[in-house]
């Protein structure tokens, strides 16, 4: 075996274990996710049984602490983090795209072809980088648009 095919597999066995580790992760947020909706719907249901009549439960329903109850999970303070995460992403994946057109752009003409044939890859992964971080940002802004229009990230 090469250095190069070693290298290969040893970036292949990392990324594989950071997917791995990334969708564990994201299982286990999806069934505490789950559980805490599973736990919420029980104390609507027990809450509901409680109240006799109509006009009962629609005062309790107008006080804060029924208010803080039935929130949902997409708060604007939720909301508004993920545009932040997703600006966060955008950024990184902009600076990215910059960095590896800018070491492309530092080979000269002359080099060996091997080093013109990595700087063509170099542009490809940029401008992909760039442009999947500026179709991010573009999303967010939209999306955060849309949001205080809505009333839903407020003013």
């Amino acid at each position: 075996m090469t250095e190069d095919s070693i290298l290969i597999i040893v970036a292949a066995l990392f990324a594989s274990v950071v997917i791995a580790a990334a969708l564990m992760i994201s299982l286990r947020k999806q069934q505490l996710l789950e559980f805490a909706l599973r736990e919420r719907e029980k104390t609507l249901i027990r809450l509901t049984e409680r109240f006799d009549s109509a006009p009962e439960f629609v005062e309790f329903a107008q006080s804060p602490d029924a208010q803080k109850l039935f929130a949902t999970m997409d708060a604007p303070a939720a909301i508004a983090r993920r545009l932040l995460a997703m600006t966060g992403v955008a950024i990184v994946l902009l600076a990215l795209g910059a960095g590896m057109w800018v070491n492309a752009l530092s080979v000269p003409l002359s080099a060996d072809m091997n080093f013109l044939n990595e700087a063509r890859d170099e542009r490809w992964w940029g401008t992909l980088s760039a442009c999947t971080g500026a179709g991010l940002l573009i999303a967010a802004a939209v999306c955060a648009r849309l949001g205080k229009r809505w009333g839903v990230l407020g003013s």
